[in-house]
């Protein structure tokens, strides 16, 4: 299908590809065994800017498109999906600067997100809540100028990496970002996370006690943060989906591969049984249909357009397709499929991430339900 990208998103597309291919292939079992990427990959994929590729060039981005963005996350997570979070997360905190920052902020951190000499985490969860801003337990006190925070943050990507922290806690007037110095007392990262996939992302808790957070360091106004949370996290779950459309292309081009090599007393089983045939044309219609409608959501990110209910059906569609993809490549390959000596059986894992983070699908279904209900 032609989707009429520019050259210069084309480029970038092939960019990454060959990135991918020449600098994360080779260390997937590496990553996997010790669970943990590998700093100089970390600095090569920072180095290839793709956090900065749809930013304005006034504060170190590439003023792309988003579209741009999307071929990137997609390529690399074709070949290694892990990867994607890191990059993700630092993005996460730059959209949400470049939108909501104080020009001191934006001057002060915004660049360095970008450019990836700063790291940045973004905090909502916890322990009592995933997406109910009313359960918040982390509370911010006035403190003269300054903000005092307590409490405990749980499944923070980056968090025992990351630089500076955007924080949600409460205050008198709502749910409120706080933008927190990792370095700083009162930063403590708690216990380590291990998933079902991810083995080299840094998850896991992090803990507040007395943590000192200076007046103008408030992202965005007190009472602000959950309508900067839906908005930043649309632009995320967006991002995401493209890691899910790269995911289930992997997934069933493994499956044709060995459709093509495995034989059945001398026939190659992708021809020879029907039961595969089928298999293999449902998941090539499912990636089909996830990558067109990623692209059209992209498209209307491009120019201006609110997609908070699609991006809602974005995930939940492209994070279902997913799943289902690495699941036939798993059928397809029997029980060669269960062995860790093949791809898929990590692509299986890995696929069912993107139904859960950045909200759960049955949430997807609230918000979607909501924003046509109101149209």
């Amino acid at each position: 299908m032609d989707y009429n990208f520019t050259q210069e998103e084309l480029s970038i597309q092939e960019t990454v590809r060959q990135f991918a291919k020449k600098e994360i292939a080779p260390l997937i079992d590496q990553i996997e065994k010790e669970k943990k990427l590998p700093e100089d990959l970390l600095k090569k994929i920072m180095e290839l800017n793709i956090i900065g590729l749809p930013f304005p060039e006034k504060w170190g981005g590439s003023a792309g498109s988003f579209i741009s963005l999307l071929l990137a996350i997609e390529e690399m997570s074709y070949v290694y999906l892990p990867c994607l979070f890191y990059s993700l997360v630092s993005s996460m905190a730059a959209y949400g600067f470049l939108n909501f920052a104080s020009d001191h902020l934006k001057e002060k951190y915004l660049k360095g997100l970008i450019a990836g000499s700063i790291r940045g985490a973004w905090a909502f969860t916890e322990p009592d809540t995933g997406s109910d801003p009313k359960q918040l337990k982390v509370k911010a006190v006035k403190d003269g100028d300054d903000w005092i925070l307590n409490g405990t943050k749980r499944f923070i990507t980056n968090s025992g990496i990351a630089d500076i922290a955007v924080i949600f806690g409460l205050t008198e007037k709502g749910v409120t970002a706080f933008v927190v110095e990792t370095q700083e007392p009162g930063y403590i990262v708690g216990k380590r996370e291990e998933f079902l996939a991810f083995s080299g992302s840094d998850n896991g808790d992090i803990i507040l006690e007395d943590a000192r957070v200076k007046g103008e360091n408030l992202l965005g106004e007190e009472g602000q943060g959950f309508n900067i949370l839906l908005s930043v996290e649309s632009f995320a779950k967006v991002a995401s989906c493209a890691g899910n459309v790269g995911l289930a292309r992997a997934a069933l081009d493994f499956a044709l591969q060995y459709a093509k090599e495995k034989t059945h007393r001398g026939v190659p089983i992708g021809l020879k049984f029907q039961m595969t045939q089928w298999n293999l044309a449902t998941m090539a219609s499912k990636v089909a249909a996830s990558r067109a409608f990623l692209y059209s959501v992209g498209a209307k990110m491009d120019k201006g357009e609110d997609v908070t209910g699609e991006s809602s059906l974005l995930k939940i569609f492209t994070g279902a397709a997913a799943r289902e993809v690495a699941s036939d490549a798993v059928q397809v390959h029997g029980a060669y499929g269960l062995s860790k000596e093949y791809a898929v059986e990590r692509l299986y894992r890995e696929s069912k991430v993107n139904e859960v983070v950045l909200g759960t699908n049955e949430l997807q279904r609230v918000i979607a339900a909501n924003v046509l209900l109101r149209s």
